[in-house]
């Protein structure tokens, strides 16, 4: 069973609750009419294993992390990004797709806040090392033409590169390059983690943000389970080793009863599905600091080598 079909759900318990309370007032970067990519990421059916009998969900794309840091009114730091003059340093393959997926959520970052000129540059970034990982195929005429394109204008930065990293997924799933695959997403999660962690400088800054934080749980227990299944590549232990800290740290969340806000009771009165139910992981200040340390630790130990 591919990667596209095991991975469709998104669940990330309180963040759902952050969908639909910034749906309607924050800034909408997608046109009304849905393309293939956009069903693809969007869809909302678990898929089950039929050998294993396990469900996997979705990792959410660093796109869909950095649209709601900007419905949370939070500032851009260039400071948080992997310099472009790393991309030179990284000489294996495990630094090479890890980093990959870092410099993917740093264009999706710049991007969600509408940085033109550097949106260009990280884009030239992930070609460079596209090329260098053997999956340069996926900037094809179309794509290039669609890149150089691009207007100074949020909606058509944010479109080509979601629908960029959407073609990196699924050509790496065509060609069953699953530990590729899964090294690239782990560095695209730890990079959206590190950047929306560190834009707040303190735990009560913004509930909203440390609520999605939180709800990472269930995302890093789905990726750490992903990656376990592909275990027997020695880069995909390395990996597995080093997010076990951060994984430890997640288990250590405890959630709690909550009751439905406004926006989960409208949801289900026009028959939407709402994710998650009642309940929601809980991060306290301590844990905030914890979090925020050992990402850094994590990310920058990735960007260094």
């Amino acid at each position: 069973m591919n990667f596209i079909q095991i991975i469709k759900t998104i669940v990330l318990l309180s963040f759902v609750s952050i969908i639909f309370s910034c749906g309607s007032n924050g800034s909408s970067n997608v046109d009304d009419g849905k393309s293939k990519k956009d069903t693809i990421k969007e869809e909302t059916s678990a898929v089950t294993n039929d050998a294993s009998k396990e469900t996997f969900y979705l990792i959410p794309s660093p796109e869909e992390l950095f649209r709601f840091i900007q419905d949370g009114n939070l500032r851009f730091s260039e400071k948080f990004l992997n310099s472009k003059n790393n991309v030179n340093n990284y000489i294996s393959r495990r630094s090479k797709e890890l980093n990959f997926g870092i410099y993917a959520a740093d264009l999706a970052y710049v991007a969600s806040f509408n940085k033109y000129q550097q949106s260009i540059d990280y884009l030239e970034v992930v070609r460079k090392l596209s090329d260098e990982i053997g999956i340069a195929s996926v900037f094809d005429e179309h794509l290039m033409t669609r890149i150089d394109k691009i207007t100074d204008n949020k909606d058509s930065l944010l479109r080509v590169t979601n629908d960029t990293y959407i073609d990196i997924v699924t050509y790496l799933d065509g060609i069953d390059r699953q530990e590729s695959l899964a090294q690239i997403v782990t560095g695209g999660w730890i990079e959206s983690i590190y950047v929306v962690v560190n834009l707040l400088d303190s735990y009560k800054e913004n509930p909203q943000i440390v609520s999605l934080l939180a709800s990472q749980k269930v995302v890093i227990a789905n990726l750490v389970m992903y990656l376990k299944k592909r275990q027997n590549d020695k880069n995909i232990q390395a990996t597995i080793a080093d997010l076990e800290p951060i994984a430890k740290f997640y288990e250590s969340l405890e959630s709690k009863p909550q009751a439905a806000s406004k926006s989960q009771e409208k949801a289900k009165k026009d028959g939407k599905i709402v994710v998650g139910g009642n309940n929601e992981i809980v991060m306290s200040e301590k844990q905030f600091g914890i979090l925020k340390t050992e990402i850094s630790k994590l990310r920058n130990n990735i960007t260094q080598q």
